[in-house]
């Protein structure tokens, strides 16, 4: 890599699909088993409500529990997205190029006409989704790049290995 062109220029739109698994990256946990750990304990306590006894005070605790785990799968499933795409919609993200170039010893983000430089050792937290790959800047900003954006499979495994550490 040089310090006058980009090993890696990425120019692109993200559309609704791609940005909804970039969301989900940066929300609901980096790592697939993070998903899982609130509804393990809501189950958890319903079978301890049920260990309990379902005619004394384990009852409430298999309501508590039940309550906890659709309250969760209403969230997921159905809030955050909906209010995700209209958020999308209103502020037209998809309408809007980003893009990012990868040099040396520093990446350039390209948004809105802007250009905001930062340092490799900036990235906090790197995830790869089913469509997307999301960085987190210790500044908390997050950077969500479409997988259909690199030109080759090349392209593809130097910005995955610029990124993992």
């Amino acid at each position: 890599m040089s310090d006058t062109q980009p090993a890696l220029s990425l120019r692109y739109f993200l559309n609704l699909e791609e940005s909804q698994d970039g969301f989900a990256l940066a929300t609901f946990g980096k790592k697939q088993f993070t998903r899982f750990i609130t509804p393990v304990i809501s189950i958890g306590i319903i079978v301890w409500g049920f260990y309990l006894g379902f005619n004394g005070v384990g009852r409430y605790y298999v309501a508590l529990g039940a309550f906890f785990l659709i309250m969760q799968i209403l969230m997921r499933y159905w809030f955050l997205p909906m209010m995700f795409k209209r958020q999308f919609v209103k502020y037209q993200f998809g309408k809007s190029e980003q893009g990012m170039d990868l040099y040396q010893d520093h990446g350039e983000l390209h948004a809105n006409g802007r250009k905001n430089v930062f340092n490799y050792s900036d990235i906090e937290n790197f995830a790869s989704g089913k469509l997307t790959y999301m960085l987190e800047m210790k500044n908390r900003t997050v950077v969500i790049v479409p997988k259909r954006a690199f030109a080759n499979p090349a392209d593809q495994t130097l910005f995955e290995n610029t990124f993992k550490k």
